[in-house]
């Protein structure tokens, strides 16, 4: 094997030395072979550890040497030339300053080559800088130049396209993820050069798929990471009126079906969810891909509706809605993780709330939001997910919490919620081995909230000479179920509704209600709290007689 071992770094050599001594020292051990015993005043020398210790200080110094250096004088370099092409051209030599930038990448490339085996890096950086020096130099043939040498723009940028293309071929091929990273940039900017609608959602559709291609083929995770921040940059940068290239800093004005592309790329890059466990791919990089995706998808989407479909988006949102939904049940069936499913189905469920309150709007919507609940639920039991049940709760308590402080209250709405409210609660506690829900938190949180939207449902719906005895009413509905599902849990409700209902009586209805229903009132009131009593007692009885 050929090692030219004068262009091995300090480090390097340390290594080399130390990974010889541990062989003798295996070789000796295998051979029984004693160290000599050393006198006690002798005083051990090992070249290795002085070799590294005198070389750590000037690490930072060898590097910065190395590949800091090697940077900076390839950028200065590339610079260099660029600017030479330009003063040549600005000189009427137009021709000849682009056959001198083509014989001066030409130069570099073979200096690439020729420095490949020596020193290889320094032949990347080189490499890396001709391939940028030829965009460059083909971008002057037509574009940024008062008197271009190639007038079609057509022509001139499927030359740029094509040195881009050519640069991630050759990437793919040496598998370099640096040179594949800058051939994505570079198509980026000749999309947005180009100016053009559909040429440039193309080229995000393209880079979309390449990205997820290059993701199966050789796991570049930071590539794919790379290429979404590019695409949806490319697409709100033409959703702005692209003022990279001179126009007025605004939305379009004609969408021209622009989401489509959209909804393309975002459903190619959901294909992250489908990879299968590797090094580099893991569950955060999965999880950390989807949520770049979602939240550039959701910001461009949000963009599309407020400027073209304020008052027609229920299609769009319900598309978006049917496909997370599908995908989440295909992730469920197939996808190595088991988040990406809970994850999708989220998005769809919220997409959905989009698409009904474009249908209903409020306050008649909370109606059907408030099943959609249920709905939720139910494809969390099925999916075994914890995190959909979390994520479900919290938006059912901030919708309640809304619907109460923004709308005026609508009975139906209110038994909807009563109803979901506490019918989750005893899924939850029938299904909470299968979600593997270690506490009863989630299931008291739908209990309380399911407790006070009763009250709140019969306070409305009731007569007002009614609602101490329907709340009563309920207490002792609280008490039955508490007895035949054998559940503490309602007979604290019970209590409480009692104790509510004591106070309504008290505060509201001995002031407001007439005669004969206050004497109701008190004797109903007072009947089931004496019932209620005797239970407790004849079961502390039982619990003292037991113990005895």
């Amino acid at each position: 094997m050929d090692t030219n071992y004068n262009d091995l770094s300090s480090r390097q050599i340390i290594e080399k030395l130390n990974n010889l001594e541990s062989r003798i020292s295996r070789l000796e051990a295998a051979r029984n072979i004693v160290p000599p015993v050393q006198d006690e005043n002798f005083v051990e020398i090992h070249p290795f550890r002085q070799l590294k210790d005198m070389s750590e200080g000037s690490f930072l110094e060898s590097k910065i040497g190395e590949y800091g250096l090697s940077w900076l004088g390839n950028i200065v370099l590339f610079f260099g030339i660029s600017f030479i092409v330009q003063y040549i051209q600005n000189s009427g030599y137009q021709l000849f300053s682009s056959v001198f930038g083509y014989v001066f990448v030409a130069g570099i490339f073979v200096l690439a080559r020729f420095l490949k085996k020596t020193y290889p890096k320094m032949a990347t950086l080189f490499n890396l800088n001709a391939w940028l020096l030829l965009f460059y130099v083909t971008l002057r043939l037509h574009f940024f130049s008062d008197a271009p040498v190639i007038t079609g723009k057509s022509t001139g940028l499927l030359l740029i396209t094509l040195v881009a293309v050519l640069q991630l071929y050759f990437s793919v091929k040496k598998h370099s993820t640096l040179q594949a990273g800058t051939a994505m940039v570079l198509l980026s900017v000749t999309a947005v050069i180009s100016n053009s609608t559909h040429f440039m959602l193309i080229i995000t559709v393209v880079l979309a798929a390449m990205a997820v291609i290059l993701l199966v083929r050789f796991n570049w995770i930071r590539l794919f990471y790379l290429s979404i921040i590019l695409t949806y940059s490319v697409t709100l940068i033409w959703l702005l009126n692209n003022p990279i290239v001179g126009n007025e800093l605004q939305i379009i004005k004609n969408h021209n079906n622009g989401y489509l592309y959209l909804f393309a790329i975002g459903a190619i890059y959901s294909l992250i969810a489908m990879a299968k466990k590797s090094e580099t791919i893991t569950v955060n990089s999965v999880v950390g891909a989807m949520v770049l995706n979602g939240l550039g998808f959701s910001f461009l989407l949000l963009l599309y509706t407020l400027s073209f479909f304020k008052d027609n988006y229920v299609l769009m949102f319900a598309s978006v809605s049917a496909f997370c939904l599908l995908f989440s049940v295909l992730l469920q069936l197939r996808s190595e993780w088991k988040i990406t499913a809970a994850l999708y189905a989220l998005y769809g469920f919220v997409t959905l709330s989009v698409t009904l309150h474009g249908i209903y709007k409020f306050p008649d919507v909370f109606f059907l939001l408030a099943i959609q609940s249920l709905l939720v639920v139910s494809m969390a039991i099925w999916f075994r997910s914890r995190f959909i049940v979390i994520m479900n709760t919290l938006l059912f308590i901030t919708l309640l919490i809304f619907y109460l402080s923004t709308s005026s209250l609508i009975n139906g709405v209110n038994i909807s919620f009563s109803f979901v409210a506490l019918l989750t609660a005893r899924i939850l506690n029938w299904k909470k081995d299968r979600l593997t829900i270690k506490t009863d938190l989630l299931r008291n949180i739908y209990l309380v909230a399911g407790f006070i939207m009763v009250l709140v449902t019969l306070y409305h719906l009731i007569p007002a000479r009614y609602i101490t005895l329907s709340w009563t009413a309920v207490a002792v509905i609280y008490f039955v179920l508490s007895v035949i599902l054998k559940n503490v849990k309602y007979r604290y409700l019970a209590l409480a509704s009692m104790i509510a209902a004591a106070f309504y009586l008290f505060i509201i209805d001995l002031a407001k209600i007439e005669l004969i229903y206050r004497i109701i009132a008190l004797m109903f009131l007072a009947v089931i709290s004496i019932g209620l009593s005797i239970f407790y007692t004849k079961r502390s009885k039982r619990k003292v007689n037991k113990s005895s």
